[in-house]
């Protein structure tokens, strides 16, 4: 039936959490997420950040609107 727990087999949990944490703070999309975080992760692949992002509901950026009005609301 599959694993009970669904992890990358490229990432290490560190490497996953700090791929996460990226793609959070930056909001870039896919490409530019994957071009700047092959600097420190070499094997790093398109395929596996997508489903990376998928796996922690990211692998969509949010509409502009929605940014500007949770900033409007934080301050």
């Amino acid at each position: 039936m599959g694993p009970k727990e669904v992890r990358s087999s490229v990432l290490s949990p560190d490497q996953e959490a700090m791929c996460v944490a990226f793609r959070r703070h930056t909001l870039l999309p896919l490409d530019d997420c994957l071009y700047a975080l092959q600097a420190s992760i070499p094997h790093l692949s398109r395929l596996a950040l997508h489903r990376l992002f998928q796996r922690h509901d990211i692998s969509r950026l949010p509409e502009i609107e929605e940014l500007w009005q949770n900033l409007g609301d934080a301050g």
